[in-house]
């Protein structure tokens, strides 16, 4: 038996929320995953971490966080589909 428009509109309104609740707990995680990275970094007296960077000025660790804020930045902005 087909459904009826009402139904097939939910189903595809249900499939899209839960597409942008995917991505958006999969945001969380790696955003978690660089959270840990900096409790591990170490510290200074104060408790600040301490983000250094190589012979060439580069911070591999603030590179990923720019990046990962960039790519993410939409998901921010974007309310929920429904």
């Amino acid at each position: 038996m087909p459904l009826d428009p009402a139904q097939r509109h939910q189903i595809e309104q249900d499939a899209i929320t839960a597409a942008w609740e995917a991505e958006r707990l999969a945001a969380c995680d790696d955003a978690i995953a660089l959270l840990r990275e900096v409790t591990d970094l170490e510290c200074d007296d104060d408790g600040n971490a301490i983000i250094g960077t190589d012979a060439d000025s580069h911070n591999d660790l603030m590179s990923r966080i720019t990046a990962f804020l960039a790519q993410h930045d939409q998901l921010r902005n974007s309310p929920c589909p429904n």
